[in-house]
């Protein structure tokens, strides 16, 4: 059915191979020679030169009772010798009005110098079309155009940003789509199509059918939730994958010439009725675009609108790309809204996946002053029993044990502020959140007999939530106890600084630990990417994602002299 697109949707062929498409055309036919005239077939003078002729059209008066339409030539306008009929020109087209008045039979008798193929190609629109749409077809076409354009665009960029696949089809279906339409056009202009041009054009538009039915399998998850209409879905990609092979083989659509056109968006649109049925509303406007498709067509394949096969998909194909753009936006939307919450999640996971560590660090920064309480009240009962009652002894140790209360209590303070949940930014102290770090880690610090250097001039302070910087400073002074721990490195040792470079505060965590493989460098802020043992591979991902989105800032890394140096750019 092939026909629909190049012979009778676009461009009606020049010679008519499906005339009875046209109710006010009964017969087309062309003399060149003395036997007279007879029918034109495609096939037959598609290769056929000739220097004289003359093309006999038949007009069905009945048709044009209460009615009237237009007939448009396309043709070699030097070349006309003799007709019948009032004509005006009009850009390339001659126009003609088909009414009562018109002649039963028109004549169009061609002249050329040399012989060569018939140049030749009549449209019938009706009066809709030629006051409403034609003078304004540049207009149609533009708009058409831009939207189409700014959709593959739009999403081209969103795919990139979100590595979402159904992006990719989409946008790469609107590309073909567009490159169809410029096709479609170029040919309206052109008394015949030419082989290479229209193989082109071909491949265009079933690359499109091929992304359409790729993108249904990818938006409506096929795979997943209806397993059979994905493998019907499958057999339509493959099927015009093979149709683009052919095509380059034998120059036309083989699958195209037996296939309904509109059966391309038919199963798309029943394919996303099952979804909604299954459950999935947002399929409901891609449903919408691919059966708008299937009604325009449908429509003009049975002349249920006054539109030519050219308007009728210029009309059609923004506005399925209006409707999807709509559709990808609230999926869009949606997509964002989940993966802040899975931010959220993964930060709290992250938070609880050093929950253990931080545990045992409450236990190390307890254990010495619990011992040190138990001691002084040893020493309060060895005095309260004996005789030489000290008062001044008593007060002294009332002191020591109120100071390792303070203590104690300090480091509650210290776990509860990092745990905090911050609603609203603040403006914070640098130095502050990184002694909150350093704080939390101070026994294991102590342990392994690391030295913690802090290099900063003076007090910074930033907008935003104190917690969730230290808890990136956290990451970075975790990352390289965690090397020093692995290698059993003696001479540990961790310089951080605080610096201004030009309009940006930099904070700099820097270890001595040898750093980071290089190919590993441009790895390390991945998700569940780790190369330790016991590593969950979301501290450094979580960390970025923290500095990103809630900061606005960058983070980087690179190797230094003895080790990695982790960079926070605000």
């Amino acid at each position: 059915m092939k026909q629909l697109l190049f012979f009778v949707l676009f461009f009606s062929s020049t010679f008519a191979s499906d005339i009875n498409k046209y109710d006010n055309i009964n017969s087309f036919q062309v003399m060149y020679d003395s036997k007279g005239y007879r029918d034109i077939t495609y096939q037959e003078y598609k290769n056929k030169k000739l220097k004289e002729f003359t093309i006999k059209l038949g007009i069905d008066k009945n048709t044009l009772k209460n009615k009237s339409y237009y007939l448009t030539i396309i043709d070699n306008k030097n070349s006309l010798f003799y007709t019948n009929v009032s004509y005006f020109q009009k850009d390339h087209l001659k126009v003609i009005k088909l009414d009562l008045s018109t002649p039963d039979t028109l004549y169009f008798k061609y002249k050329y110098e040399k012989p060569k193929r018939v140049e030749f190609r009549f449209n019938v629109i009706s009066s809709f079309e030629y006051e409403y749409i034609l003078p304004y077809e540049g207009i149609l076409y533009g708009l058409a155009y831009g939207i189409i354009f700014s959709a593959f665009l739009y999403y081209l960029v969103i795919y990139f940003s979100t590595k979402r696949v159904c992006f990719l089809y989409y946008s790469a279906m609107q590309f073909f789509v567009l490159l169809s339409l410029i096709g479609f056009v170029y040919f309206s202009f052109q008394t015949y199509p030419k082989q290479t041009p229209q193989a082109f054009v071909d491949i265009f538009e079933t690359a499109a059918f091929m992304f359409t039915f790729l993108f249904a399998k990818e938006v409506l998850n096929a795979k997943k939730i209806m397993p059979i209409v994905n493998h019907i879905l499958s057999f339509f990609v493959f099927l015009n994958a093979l149709d683009i092979v052919l095509i380059l083989v034998f120059k036309y659509s083989i699958i195209y010439e037996y296939f309904y056109f509109y059966i391309s968006f038919l199963v798309p649109t029943i394919a996303g009725v099952i979804a909604l049925y299954k459950g999935r509303k947002e399929a409901f406007f891609y449903t919408l675009g691919w059966f708008v498709l299937f009604c325009f067509v449908l429509s003009y394949e049975y002349d249920l609108i006054p539109l030519s096969g050219i308007y009728t998909i210029h009309l059609a194909a923004p506005l399925e790309s209006l409707i999807f753009s709509f559709a990808l936006a609230f999926m869009l939307r949606t997509l964002v809204k989940k993966q802040n919450e899975q931010e959220k999640m993964l930060i709290h996971k992250s938070k609880l996946a050093l929950v253990g560590e931080l545990i045992n660090s409450i236990a190390h920064q307890w254990r010495q002053p619990l011992m040190h309480l138990s001691y002084i009240n040893m020493n309060l009962q060895m005095s309260s029993e004996s005789e030489d009652f000290n008062k001044d002894f008593f007060i002294k140790k009332i002191k020591e044990s109120n100071t390792q209360i303070k203590f104690m209590s300090k480091t509650i303070d210290d776990f509860r502020d990092f745990y905090k949940v911050q609603k609203q930014m603040q403006e914070f102290c640098v130095l502050n959140a990184i002694n909150l770090a350093i704080n939390i880690l101070a026994p294991t610090i102590k342990k392994k007999k690391i030295k913690v250097n802090i290099d900063i001039k003076e007090e910074y302070k930033i907008l935003g939530y104190e917690n969730e910087f230290a808890q990136v400073i956290l990451n970075f002074l975790t990352n390289s106890i965690d090397i020093f721990n692995e290698k059993k490195q003696e001479n540990c040792q961790i310089n951080i600084s605080v610096r201004k470079n030009k309009n940006k505060l930099v904070v700099s965590v820097c270890d001595n630990a040898g750093g980071i493989k290089l190919k590993n460098l441009d790895e390390v802020f991945k998700a569940y990417f780790t190369t330790k043992k016991r590593g969950t591979g979301i501290g450094l991902y979580m960390s970025k994602l923290i500095i990103k989105e809630h900061f606005n800032a960058d983070i980087k890394v690179e190797n230094k002299k003895d080790g990695a140096c982790f960079s926070i750019e605000i």
